[in-house]
């Protein structure tokens, strides 16, 4: 046996949910609000399927019940019909505009109101069908970026095991300092919930060019040669043109961008002088100038075979000490007011990893 769909009927004249009782409760679960008060009482209680609401109502309108039903979250896709003697044709482009899916005038035909609820919740199903699938093959892409991600960070780390480690230390840095900055008013334009998700799970694929790199410099355990650093500036310049490649090809042209600027220009500095454009202050991607500062950040606290690591404290004195020239200032600041939620990242990294959850964090949606 079906459940029946779920109707809120809100009139403040009795003798119309007599009517409507009639024809609906053999085929819906009817429920009934006299006011807009009860209607949203009601609201708390149940989720209908759809909602039949008077307009000329006392106390609170149909129009304003439905303004304040649009504005609630919960509430904003529930299909609304709108009731009433109102013929006018502004009431009801009005009424369109508000949101409504139709427009019944009384007095209503009972078998014709039925009809027109009964394809209004078939529409809304169907809606809501097309949403569940949309949103089942986003997650299978984003589960395709997630390999993705893992793949090439996996293929770098074979290559030496250090760059492997960094490329995941950098990733819980970045979302940390990434999530901070989403919520500034002079960030959160730039950074909108897509592109920090994107950004997130690009952050591991920053230094993927190294996979071009050979090994006597990749793999050497000691200061490079003027030479051997050449080589070594030219992974920004191919994990760009990696994901410059990748954008004609795949659907989601943005992450290819997003990746492709923080692979290529996380190595820019501030002041001009850094590879492998010698791009200076904002014409470095913003991703790029946040990725910069926790690139330093997780090379300067790392262990590696020429040196030890180097604590918490004596590095942001580093970052700071290199604001304005190495780094963007105003991103500088904002790392250092975050600096106990970056210590508590570097002292719980490693659980982090073990998890896998230096690419996937929690996003806002």
């Amino acid at each position: 046996m079906s459940i029946k769909k779920k109707i809120l009927m809100v009139d403040d004249v009795s003798l119309n949910h007599a009517t409507a009782r009639d024809v609906l409760e053999d085929s819906y679960e009817l429920y009934e609000a006299t006011s807009g008060k009860e209607t949203f009482d009601i609201l708390k209680e149940i989720t209908p399927d759809l909602i039949l609401l008077d307009v000329v109502m006392p106390d609170m309108n149909g129009m304003e019940v439905l303004k304040k039903l649009k504005s609630i979250p919960a509430h904003k896709d529930i299909p609304v019909i709108f009731l009433t003697a109102d013929t006018s044709p502004e009431a009801e482009v009005e009424g369109f505009k508000l949101g409504i899916v139709d427009y019944i005038t009384k007095p209503f035909v009972p078998m014709v109101m039925k009809k027109r609820i009964e394809t209004q919740i078939e529409l809304s199903q169907y809606k809501k069908n097309l949403e569940d699938s949309v949103n089942r093959k986003i997650g299978e892409m984003e589960q395709m970026y997630d390999l993705i991600t893992v793949s090439f960070a996996g293929l770098v780390e074979s290559r030496d095991g250090i760059t492997g480690v960094h490329l995941k230390n950098t990733s819980i840095y970045f979302s940390a300092f990434i999530s901070h900055l989403k919520t500034m008013n002079k960030y959160k334009e730039y950074l909108p919930p897509s592109v920090v998700k994107k950004a997130c799970r690009c952050a591991p694929l920053h230094d993927v060019g190294k996979i071009a790199v050979r090994d006597s410099v990749l793999q050497k355990p000691d200061s490079l040669s003027k030479e051997e650093f050449d080589s070594m500036k030219l992974h920004a310049v191919i994990g760009g043109a990696l994901f410059d490649y990748l954008e004609t090809r795949i659907p989601d042209t943005e992450f290819a961008q997003i990746a492709s600027q923080i692979a290529k220009s996380h190595h820019e500095r501030w002041d001009g002088t850094g590879y492998p454009n010698g791009l200076k202050g904002e014409e470095i991607p913003l991703l790029a100038r946040i990725m910069a500062i926790v690139d330093v950040y997780d090379a300067m606290t790392s262990k590696r075979p020429y040196k030890e690591p180097i604590s918490h404290e004596k590095t942001m004195a580093f970052i700071a000490s290199h604001s304005g020239s190495q780094f963007d200032p105003s991103l500088v600041n904002e790392f250092l007011n975050i600096s106990n939620v970056i210590k508590e990242c570097l002292e719980t990294k490693e659980l982090m990893i073990a998890k896998k959850q230096y690419f996937s964090m929690k996003f806002d949606t």
